[in-house]
């Protein structure tokens, strides 16, 4: 416990430290775009300088916020905390979209402000947002577990389990019995939960390793990675089953774009986690060191090999705590899975994942594909876990979309009824007093990375009031006509004096509520606020208050 708390400690020390440390960019806008042309993504030219600015910019925009939520707290403002936290995970979102490499010491300071974050707010933000910041893998507590396993073994015998040729050798030694019984009593809950998954995707990984000649036990390892949950995120920014972080993504070419994320894909980013392996063996010659440098990266193994003098992953002892443990835990998990009521465990009764595969030339919503088609709408999303934005992606080549087996007939009546999505359709904002970019991002329910590349945004200060942005979202979209704005509450008929309240800086809906008698609830309800949308000094708010007897 001394051990996580001095470590969250110094997690927070470093994130503040780094924040006071920094100065603004220069002010002055860049020129919009010359043209706009209506329908088409507006996707201009970044370069590294471009990538430089947007980490810098997104970097000290996340260090703000999670400022600004710890203010709330002490401000005792709820609404305020969660509000903070929804442009903290946008703009951590945004880091994660950027193309070039993100530096190892900026990807440490946003896995840090992830990880506190999700402590420091947790009971004041929803589930949803709480799990948006990532949550801490097996692989990352086995980081901090000191008191699994010593650096070196005392006990250095084992047992072969299994080492038929084609297959990963298992074998039980001290690390992979503490292992077995970690899984057993600390994660029981938990590896059941993969154990379940395992049954649904195993016949679909399980053909794919072995059509790269990789082991099928290394199934495990992706459930040691994840859980074998397309939609994991870590700390890290590494997302889907592989856990792959983006640069490794596009080296296997799992494509990552506003419309589509290939890493949560279960078949293409399997395919691609199959070829790394095999690259990796075919380095190191040893599934065991490969295994380790799928966890910790070629180069720390290769530091490791010509540091120590040796190629035995088990007598290894300058590897991180980690990559130490990592390896045992997917022998476990495999071991397990080789007779798993042993272990207090069941597996159900493996899947056949099948599907048909439908070609789509034209961007089509998701929720009117699975109505044209008679199909369960959250089943469609199962299949197509990479699609981003519920929507087709507009594209040259037909998009290869995955029905239920089935129900890929004869589509093209249905398909021909659907209309073409308006999601890639672009938009005007002016920018009104208060506003930030990350307000107007969430507001229209785009990507803050977007935003800034399509106006080619080079300042950091609040923008000008007036000002003409171009928002890539759909033309009927509109911020001030939201499904909260159309159930606006109609005003009480008697009773109730009417007041028009002007907000002052630093007035939150919840103070403005406490001072009013009422409830942020219904301020919100009366002024067709969503919830946690931003309120700005001079905002014009339409309140109700009981009139007083006599």
């Amino acid at each position: 416990m001394n051990f996580l708390n001095n470590r969250r400690m110094i997690l927070f020390a470093l994130v503040i430290s780094l924040f006071l440390s920094k100065e603004s960019l220069a002010a002055g806008h860049a020129p919009l775009p010359a043209a706009v042309s209506m329908g088409q993504l507006i996707q201009p030219v970044m370069d590294l300088q471009d990538d430089d600015f947007l980490l810098e910019y997104f970097l000290q925009e996340a260090k703000r916020y999670y400022a600004d939520a710890r203010l709330m707290i002490v401000a005792r403002d709820t609404l305020g905390v969660q509000f903070e936290v929804e442009r903290l995970v946008a703009t951590l979102a945004a880091i994660e979209e950027i193309d070039e490499p993100v530096p190892d010491e900026i990807r440490e300071t946003v896995s840090g402000l992830s990880e506190l974050a999700s402590t420091d707010f947790e009971g004041y933000i929803s589930d949803e947002l709480q799990s948006l910041l990532g949550q801490p893998s097996l692989k990352d507590q086995l980081s901090r577990m000191s008191d699994l396993l010593d650096s070196l073994d005392k006990d250095v015998s084992f047992v072969v389990v299994d080492d038929r040729d084609g297959h990963l050798p298992l074998i039980l030694n001290s690390r992979v019995k503490t292992m077995i019984n970690f899984l057993q009593e600390r994660k029981h809950t938990e590896f059941q939960v993969w154990l379940d998954r395992y049954s649904q995707y195993a016949s679909t990984i399980r053909p794919i390793l072995a059509s790269y000649e990789v082991p099928e036990e290394l199934i495990y390892l992706a459930m040691i990675e994840s859980g074998l949950n397309p939609k994991a995120y870590s700390y890290a920014h590494a997302v889907g089953p592989w856990q792959f972080i983006s640069a490794t993504g596009r080296r296997y070419g799992l494509k990552r774009d506003w419309w589509v994320d290939e890493r949560r894909d279960i078949v293409k980013s399997t395919h691609a986690g199959a070829q790394y392996l095999k690259d990796l063996h075919d380095e190191f010659e040893d599934w065991y060191l490969a295994m380790a440098a799928y966890n910790t990266g070629e180069a720390r193994i290769r530091r490791t090999i010509r540091r120590e003098g040796h190629r035995d992953y088990w007598r290894m002892i300058t590897l991180p705590r980690q990559t130490r443990n990592y390896v045992a835990t997917v022998l476990a998990a495999a071991i397990i899975c080789q007779e798993p009521e042993r272990y207090g465990f069941h597996i159900k009764e493996l899947e056949n994942w099948k599907y048909d595969v439908l070609e789509i030339d034209r961007s089509l919503d998701l929720d009117k594909i699975a109505i044209a088609m008679g199909v369960n709408y959250q089943q469609l999303k199962t299949f197509n876990p990479e699609l981003r934005q519920g929507v087709t992606p507009p594209s040259k080549n037909p998009y290869l979309l995955r029905v239920a087996k089935g129900k890929g007939g004869d589509v093209n009546k249905a398909m021909a009824s659907i209309p073409t999505s308006d999601k890639i359709d672009f938009q005007v904002h002016y920018v009104r007093r208060g506003e930030i970019l990350s307000v107007i991002a969430r507001r229209y329910g785009v990507s803050l990375t977007k935003l800034v590349q399509a106006n080619r945004i080079k300042n950091r200060n609040r923008l000008s009031v007036g000002q003409k942005l171009i928002i890539p979202a759909p033309k009927n979209y509109s911020a001030s006509s939201s499904s909260t704005k159309s159930a606006k509450s109609v005003a009480p008929s008697s009773g109730y004096n009417k007041k028009i309240y002007t907000v002052k800086k630093g007035d939150t809906l919840g103070q403005i509520a406490e001072n009013y008698r009422t409830s942020a609830k219904r301020i919100r309800y009366w002024n067709g606020l969503r919830y946690g949308e931003h309120i700005y000094p001079g905002q014009k708010l339409t309140l109700y208050t009981k009139k007083k007897n006599g």
